[in-house]
């Protein structure tokens, strides 16, 4: 009886083990890239004074909560929640649920980061013009590397075809990667990712997710410019672009499951 248990104890430890590598099983994460506006419909600054910040912020950090997210990509963030600098947005909307919380260069529009309960390494940016840069670590499973990246493209036309292409050229570094964030890109423009024999959230195989709801509004076409970019081995599925009632005059958050195969 008891080599019976030693045998099976033995049994699960190597099947543990075998699921924390990159060897055998698939593994499944749920993400989301979100242009949180500064609290303020895209405006700097934080979220209005004059308002209620607190219940502003629960709202919020109750989004947060609600989604169970492994790694949460966010562009223009604010490190101050309100405009009169008496909240913390990292500490009130992003501690409770992450160990591991990530930031970039802050700038008066520009500000990436990457939350999550993995450990990532070797941070590092990657401007591409003015103010605009990819924030990227690195997630080791097993033997190998999976590259996180939080970008934000510029939209000026002098500047965005090169931060796209170069942000293209970046990615067929990696053989494992999971790229988030605005791209302000339109759709023959998104497509380029699918031409360079990526995986895509938005345009993929799921159809297009718009984004941008105001400029829906206003008859703009470029409305499907918040993406999550994989390479081939990692599968996207179950995309969705939900209002929140957070930052909707501004962008829609873009959230996917998905599935990193060996």
């Amino acid at each position: 009886m008891m080599k019976n248990l030693f045998f099976y104890a033995a049994l699960l430890a190597a099947i543990v083990t075998n699921g924390q590598t990159a060897d055998r099983f698939p593994m499944r994460l749920k993400v989301a890239t979100y242009n949180v506006g500064h609290f303020n419909q895209g405006a700097p600054g934080g979220y209005p004074g004059g308002q209620n910040p607190k219940a502003e912020l629960f709202r919020w950090r109750k989004w947060i909560g609600e989604q169970s997210l492994d790694i949460f990509s966010m562009n223009e963030w604010n490190s101050n929640f309100d405009k009169d600098s008496t909240l913390n947005a990292t500490d009130a909307l992003l501690k409770p649920y992450y160990n591991n919380i990530y930031f970039g260069d802050r700038h008066k529009w520009i500000y990436n980061g990457i939350a999550t309960n993995y450990s990532l390494t070797n941070i590092r940016m990657n401007y591409s013009w003015g103010d605009y840069y990819a924030l990227i670590g690195d997630l080791k499973i097993g033997n190998k590397i999976i590259t996180i990246i939080s970008t934000h493209i510029p939209w000026q036309k002098d500047a965005h075809p090169s931060a796209l292409a170069g942000l293209i050229k970046e990615l067929r570094k990696y053989e494992y990667f999971i790229c988030f964030g605005d791209m302000n890109a339109a759709n023959t423009e998104q497509q380029k990712f699918q031409e360079a024999g990526f995986n895509i959230a938005n345009g993929g195989n799921m159809g297009w997710f718009c984004t941008a709801p105001t400029s829906r509004t206003l008859g703009k076409t470029d409305i499907n410019i918040d993406n999550i970019i994989t390479s081939k081995n990692i599968k996207i599925m179950h995309v969705t672009a939900p209002f929140t009632g957070l930052n909707d005059d501004d962008h829609l958050p873009l959230i996917a499951d998905l599935v990193i195969t060996w």
